[in-house]
């Protein structure tokens, strides 16, 4: 008899936290809600199958989520196990995700629901650990998949939605030997192809009694495949007695894994019109599977934003881990200051070793204001008409990052002269200042007051980049000249004349 094609069970359970590791949740404090959007299995009695969940956040956006199921029945569980956890990651508000389970119904398991369990946890916005309120759903397992003389034990599959891969089917011949069997399997969908066509077969050749083999037909779902049960139907020819038979062809259901996904992780950026700056972050391989070969490529628009590297290699990532990012990106004068967003895509190798990108990742930065890289303040700038000395300025590193061959160079008209107007400074670390020395000469017809100096500054960023700063203003001021005060001859006659005094005073009080 066939087998009953699985279909979804759609429900509308919603849970909202209900633990924190801190000993609750305020109603205020909630973060992420959840809603059971579907359940879909295609477990065989006396076999195993799959279980795919879906959910969807419609609260806010959580970090390190992950999903308990579990079965508090011995008749169909999680494998060996009645409990089994698949991690998410971060969880946006609004997101839905799916996920999937390898369960098993013993031979003693009936055609019935079996009730089932799930819990989410995660992390909230103020770090406390949440699990939500079990969500409840059922199980029904469907009758065992028999092709007269043959059953169907195993339905398995590694297909992503978007991707190629495998759909494993364990077939046992519970009849006689059998020559030149020949299993044919056929999907009835158009959202999932057998390579290139809708069929597949695959040669036996001699198949022994009470014989399991396991058939892997490599098969693609398209883009617009999502997490549910599609048909397939499965037959078996073969040669018994110099006679060759087919059996009845009986239906059963594949349930392809969720697309592969990847989320971004504290994206940070140092930007600032004009200057050189890094963009940070990690990517997280969502899941559902590891992922070789990945690499982060940067996608721009802009001709203001210019990158160094556009890709940042990312090796191996297991699903549930991640991995630092960087990217250094030059603003140039042209860039508007604000908020920008980024997009980024991960390239990885598929199983069949083919390059894969994923969907657009986007990350919001935010490019700051311009800002100076050094700060210059005259520190002995005070000079005489007609007079040599040296100017000082200190020179301060105000571009957050160690600049070096920094070379500051003095630029005076009349009536100042230089005959030496470079100095060089070296090595300045970030908010370390030096003090640069010019010799300054001041011409005699210099008027008193302050007159206009500037020095612009050649340095070198951290990546070797050569660049000019400037012109600072460095005010020198020109002292008046100050007089010898009484004339001396004066002096000498006023001198005189007191003495005069006293000693007439003296003589006539005699």
């Amino acid at each position: 008899m066939a087998a009953p094609s699985p279909t979804d069970s759609i429900v509308a359970q919603e849970m909202a936290p209900t633990m924190a590791a801190n000993g609750g949740l305020t109603a205020a404090e909630q973060g992420g809600r959840f809603r059971l959007v579907s359940t879909t299995s295609n477990v065989p009695v006396d076999g195993t199958g799959t279980l795919a969940l879906t959910f969807v956040n419609i609260g806010d956006a959580v970090t390190n989520a992950s999903i308990l199921a579990t079965s508090p029945n011995e008749s169909v569980r999680f494998g060996p196990d009645q409990n089994a956890t698949e991690f998410i990651g971060p969880w946006a508000s609004g997101e839905r995700r799916s996920m999937t389970f390898d369960i098993l119904a013993e031979e003693f398991a009936e055609t019935r629901s079996y009730p089932f369990q799930a819990v989410i946890a995660y992390t909230a916005a103020n770090g406390s650990r949440v699990r939500t309120a079990p969500f409840t759903f059922t199980v029904q397992p469907s009758e065992q998949i028999r092709l007269e003389r043959f059953e169907v034990s195993s339905i398995r599959s590694n297909v992503q939605v978007g991707d190629s891969g495998t759909i494993a089917v364990t077939i046992e011949n519970t009849g006689p030997d059998v020559e030149d069997a020949i299993v044919t399997l056929q999907s009835r969908s158009r959202n999932i192809r057998l390579g290139r066509t809708q069929n597949a077969t695959q040669f036996v050749g001699e198949w022994a009694s009470n014989e399991d083999i396991t058939f892997e037909f490599e098969a693609t779902a398209t883009n617009n495949t999502v997490v549910a049960s599609y048909p397939f139907s499965v037959a078996v020819s073969y040669q018994a007695n110099g006679t060759r038979t087919r059996t009845t062809t009986e239906l059963f259901g594949v349930i392809p894994n969720a697309e592969q996904s990847f989320a971004l992780q504290n994206v940070t950026s140092t930007l600032r019109v004009g200057d050189e700056g890094r963009v940070t972050g990690a990517v997280v391989n969502t899941g559902p599977r590891t992922v070789q070969d990945g690499v982060l490529i940067l996608e721009t628009n802009t001709t203001t934003l210019r990158p160094e590297e556009r890709s940042y290699p990312l090796g191996t990532i297991p699903a549930g881990e991640r991995r630092p990012f960087r990217f250094d990106i030059n603003a140039i004068n042209a860039t508007n200051a604000g908020p920008r967003e980024l997009t980024f895509r991960v390239v990885y190798r598929n199983r069949e070793g083919e390059w894969t990108a994923s969907d657009p990742l986007q990350a919001p930065i935010r490019v700051g204001n311009k800002r100076e890289p050094f700060v210059v303040d005259p520190v002995a700038a005070s000079f005489g008409g007609d007079e040599s000395g040296v100017l000082r300025v200190q020179v301060s590193n105000n571009a957050g990052k160690p600049l070096t061959n920094v070379t500051v160079r003095l630029q005076v008209d009349e009536p100042l002269t230089s005959d030496d107007p470079n100095a060089y400074v070296g090595v300045l670390s970030p908010n370390e200042s030096r003090t640069a020395a010019f010799q300054l000469t001041v011409e005699d017809e210099a008027i008193p007051g302050r007159h206009p100096a500037t020095v612009t500054i050649t340095y070198e960023t951290p990546n070797g980049e050569r660049r000019v700063a400037g012109p600072y203003q460095v005010p020198v001021q020109v002292e008046r000249e100050r007089g010898p005060g009484f004339p001396v001859v004066a002096t000498v006659a006023v001198i005189a004349a007191v003495l005069v005094a006293v000693g007439w005073w003296l003589r006539r009080g005699t």
